[in-house]
């Protein structure tokens, strides 16, 4: 009879246990998810954050690629923008020179011709001599 009430006492310890375990073990458990759950969003938190920082340094070096070239050209623009202005004055003055020399040369040219002289061009030398 000893033996049967050990066997009660030990089954109504052991089903305390267990119940009392369970509940402190499933609590432990909640606790152990609760504490993996929130270094896992930390982790994947940090993740996000390298990954967000990643792709900025990334568009960051990408644009940082894109200014260069664009500086690059804006100056090979400008540089030949500076030689059209160069050749454009150039041209200018040539166009000024020709014009000035054509003005002068019709000056000479009356100042040394009478006025009823019909020699030269555009006139017939038979003419001329005839007169």
């Amino acid at each position: 009879m000893v033996a049967e009430e050990n066997k009660i006492t030990w089954a109504d310890s052991d089903s305390e246990e267990s119940n009392s375990g369970t509940s402190s073990s499933s609590e432990s458990e909640d606790e152990v998810q609760c504490l993996m759950a929130d270094d896992t969003e930390e982790e994947v938190k940090a993740e996000k954050e390298s990954c967000a920082n990643k792709a900025k340094l990334v568009s960051s070096s990408e644009m940082q690629a894109t200014l260069s070239k664009l500086a690059t050209k804006n100056d090979e623009l400008r540089s030949r923008s500076h030689e059209m202005l160069y050749e454009n004055q150039r041209l200018v003055d040539i166009i000024s020179s020709c014009t000035r020399s054509s003005a002068s040369l019709d000056k000479l040219h009356r100042g040394l011709k009478p006025s009823g002289d019909k020699i030269g061009l555009g006139y017939d030398s038979n003419d001329s001599s005839t007169t």
